[in-house]
């Protein structure tokens, strides 16, 4: 007999996986689903590993933490609302290392483990279309300890594999020609490794300057490279100097665009990250240009295939509660609680949305950075699922340790927040050790 429940495959155990899963466990009666892991463990990039380039089964290092790594957002607001971050005595900034705990936990606490199978690699998803018009999920996965193979049907599917695994590498004219090593920032680790080098970092978001500052208190020099419409503010160490964009290599000579050159011994690309879906059938269209997943609606729900869903598209969020809404609103879809548009319409407001955007100045690539939009993503997303929205206590936070972090981004991390209540928090500084 056929189940009359709604299948679920959930593709990646990080975060967003997590949390997809504990919403649908609550609701056994109505779901069944299966998380896929390729991994022997879950947390997703916030798995830390010395390796840097294949796994015990041949497969890419998926997490790009580095080891020193702590998180860019205070944990009062990086949390997931329902399952609270413990308190610590120090900085809200907390080590890569208690983030991964928070996620085993949060598996354990909400049994979400007899749900998931770990070592399972997804390796194609296609859609079929049956008579009455409905569509099915055909996923295909290997059990990598086993070596078998298996295809088992679903009604929907939700791509959690996160995008911080395939590093975005721009050409630059003459890299062939230098002698020293490169890498990109999913390969980084440990600053001690440059030591008394010369070293130049192309790229100042998030990663460029953090691993600027790690690698500066052993370099000789570094040569910050970005193309940004002003110098980085922050206070830096004397050996750091910033360039603009890269015109070309010549050997060990980098040239930069405004005609300086520098000697280089080892170069980092922090460039960012490509979106990627191998295991996705070609039947389906998923366009990957310009640092956008195209053509999906809401940043999440693919227009042609309504029971696709694909977590975690949306940049500079706050992405932990993100997922939270995201993934009650995909409960209230799939339920028929939220009754979508034709794809026609959301097609249509989807490019009204993005030439609104490009008419306002906003690059395409950078379509995708909510930023300020994000708190009318959630209200939306968390009115139209009738769900619990965020206090603004947690954009009042988020502003705080923004305005901390371009005042000086060498000690934005030292602060402690502590949420009174809805509307009040304090904020602290701790000083360093």
């Amino acid at each position: 007999m056929p189940s009359s429940k709604t299948r679920i495959a959930i593709i990646g155990g990080g975060v967003a996986g997590l949390v997809v899963a504990r919403h649908a466990t609550t609701k056994l009666d109505r779901y069944s689903l299966t998380l896929f892991e390729q991994t022997d463990q879950v947390g997703g990039t916030w798995v830390y590993t010395d390796e840097t380039d294949v796994d015990s089964h041949g497969l890419p290092i998926h997490s790009s933490m580095y080891k020193n790594l702590r998180t860019n957002l205070p944990q009062e607001i990086m949390q997931i609302p329902d399952f609270p971050l413990k308190e610590n005595e120090g900085p809200s900034f907390v080590h890569h290392t208690v983030i991964r705990q928070y996620l085993r936990d949060y598996a354990k606490h909400f049994n979400l483990y007899p749900h998931i199978k770990l070592n399972t690699l997804v390796k194609h998803v296609e859609p079929e279309t049956l008579r009455n018009g409905q569509t099915i999920w055909m996923v295909t996965y290997e059990d990598l300890e086993g070596k078998v193979e298996t295809t088992k049907t679903f009604d929907a599917v939700v791509v959690c594999n996160g995008h911080y695994t395939v590093g975005h590498v721009p050409h630059i004219p003459g890299i062939e020609s230098f002698p020293g090593g490169s890498i990109h920032s999913h390969q980084y680790r440990v600053p001690e490794v440059y030591a008394k080098k010369k070293v130049c970092i192309l790229g100042a978001s998030w990663s460029g300057i953090d691993i600027a500052l790690e690698v500066s208190e052993y370099a000789e020099k570094i040569y910050l490279s970005h193309n940004l419409p002003k110098p980085v503010d922050s206070v830096m160490a004397k050996n750091v100097e910033q360039r603009p964009g890269i015109q070309s290599v010549q050997g060990n000579v980098f040239i930069f665009n405004d005609g300086s050159m520098a000697e280089v011994d080892s170069f980092i690309y922090c460039t960012g990250y490509e979106f990627t879906y191998p295991f996705m059938s070609t039947k389906v269209e998923m366009r990957t240009e310009n640092n956008q997943v195209e053509p999906f609606y809401k940043h999440l729900i693919h227009i042609d295939y309504p029971s696709l869903f694909v977590m975690g598209l949306p940049a500079i969020v706050i992405p932990f509660p993100m997922f939270h809404i995201q993934a009650q609103y995909i409960l209230a879809i799939l339920e028929g609680f939220i009754k979508l548009p034709s794809a026609k319409q959301m097609r249509e407001a989807s490019e009204a949305e993005k030439r609104d955007l490009l008419n306002q100045g906003i690059p395409l690539r950078h379509i995708t950075k909510l930023k300020e939009r994000q708190w009318a993503y959630y209200d939306e997303m968390a009115k139209a699922a009738n769900v619990r929205g965020f206090p603004p206590v947690i954009k009042k936070i988020y502003d705080h340790s923004n305005a901390m972090r371009e005042l000086d981004f060498t000690t934005y991390k030292n602060y402690q927040y502590r949420i009174i209540d809805d509307e009040n928090f304090v904020a602290c500084y701790c000083k360093p050790c």
